[in-house]
């Protein structure tokens, strides 16, 4: 029999800011116990270090390739389109499927309400909104900051927390299970992305002060390189992301709790990750593939099926893992990984083009950009931080740069074979 579904997806969310992968703090306790009683991969991985990319492959299963600004929501609309979703196929399977996601970057816009019988993202039902978004998205800094004072105003985008629309799920998921079907819910959690806005009830690192000054300061550090900041400033951010962790964090369990008589597989995940001046740069806006902005949590609890996979796995295996899982397709789930898997990004305003190759022990980091090609490889377990550079130094790094060529060589061959077919006015066949 196919088991309901709820995908609980966070943003901006890193792994080792939670328990389970040995965060000194208590941040993260449902996610630690799903850990402990469910599939966890120690080794996932986001397959682009933004929301927009990282989830377009995540539901689809395959990478979106893209050489320009991604946020063009025609990329996101073709790449969904073209592979389908991980909705689609619930829907096809009889599911009922909803999301609730607060995301701009993942809304009905960017094309992922694919498969979905109802989707809320909460703004581009409203015309005017909408209006507001292509404004900004065309780099008005003027309609940006209109953007921004109407969500905060209204409190949507980042600054809709999920006890404003908890109930709302809940009540879809037993309207729907009371026809008779199994539900699939995507959950999507902005409270773990900038601002990191915590209710006082949740707060345990930081004071109300502390919110409001330190997310004025993150306000300044977004799109910067080479940003300045005091370690005590750094310490400060990381207190009130902390506390956005653990208030995110309750939503796992009150979902778990509210829906537990339909006996859901629960699975939860990081979008992508969040930097906080590791090498000169905040959050996630300044595209970078380091560990801090692609190592996420990703655990899976169906009731029954307890273990933990070390071996590496990308987020665009979740479509395969969830669908095990319910019972959809047959295999386990912990039978998901891979000797190394691969992450890309591209930062159009610079024309910076990366990749990335990890397995469970080294990375290889490859940028591009029409003056350089820079190429890091590091051993994860002797150095988590990435600084010990070992290019050049035996096997391991040339075997990594001949695996990161391939795949550079390859996206470049879909990208040559996307702009011959839009030549011909035969659309893209990639």
């Amino acid at each position: 029999m196919n088991r309901n579904v709820v995908l609980i997806t966070y943003d901006s969310l890193r792994a080792d800011h939670c328990g389970h992968w040995g965060y000194e703090r208590d941040t993260s306790p449902n996610i630690d116990a799903m850990a402990e009683e469910g599939v966890v991969f120690d080794n996932a991985i986001a397959p682009a270090s933004r929301t927009n990319p990282s989830m377009a492959g995540t539901l689809t299963g395959e990478p979106m390739v893209v050489r320009d600004r991604v946020a063009n929501p025609d990329h996101a609309r073709h790449h969904l389109r073209r592979h389908g979703t991980l909705a689609e196929t619930f829907s096809d399977a009889g599911y009922r499927t909803g999301a609730f996601c607060p995301n701009a970057y993942a809304s009905k816009f960017y094309g992922f309400d694919r498969g979905f019988d109802r989707f809320e993202d909460f703004m581009f039902d409203n015309s005017r909104y909408q209006d507001l978004f292509e404004q900004h998205l065309g780099d008005s800094g003027l309609f940006t900051m209109v953007r921004n004072l109407r969500n905060f105003v209204f409190r949507q985008e980042a600054f809709k927390t999920w006890d404003s629309y908890l109930d709302e799920m809940v009540d879809w998921a037993r309207e729907s299970a009371a026809e008779d079907n199994p539900f699939f819910l995507w959950a999507f959690s902005l409270d773990t992305h900038f601002p990191y806005l915590t209710p006082r009830k949740y707060r345990e690192w930081s004071s109300l002060f502390d919110q409001y000054y330190y997310n004025w300061r993150c306000n300044q550090l977004i799109d910067e390189f080479d940003i300045d900041i005091s370690e005590k400033e750094r310490r400060k951010i990381i207190d009130i992301y902390d506390d956005s962790i653990r208030f995110g964090d309750v939503l796992i369990g009150e979902l778990r709790e509210r829906l537990s008589e339909f006996d859901p597989v629960v699975v939860v995940h990081g979008d992508h990750g969040e930097a906080f001046d590791e090498r000169g740069i905040y959050g996630h806006f300044y595209p970078s593939l380091y560990e801090e902005n692609l190592h996420v949590p990703l655990v899976v609890d169906d009731g029954e099926t307890s273990a933990t996979v070390e071996r590496p796995v990308s987020l665009t295996d979740l479509p395969e893992i969830v669908t095990r899982a319910a019972g959809l397709t047959e295999g386990d789930p912990y039978d998901v990984h891979h000797d190394w898997v691969v992450a890309t990004d591209y930062d159009g305003r610079n024309d910076r083009a990366l990749t990335a190759v990890r397995s469970q022990r080294f990375k290889y980091l490859v940028e591009t950009t029409a003056d350089d090609d820079r190429r890091e490889c590091y051993d994860l377990e002797s150095d988590r931080g990435e600084t010990d550079n070992l290019v050049g130094e035996g096997e391991v790094s040339d075997l990594f740069g001949r695996l990161s060529d391939d795949r550079i060589a390859h996206e470049q061959e879909l990208l040559a074979l996307r702009e011959a077919a839009a030549g011909l006015g035969a659309g893209s066949t990639t």
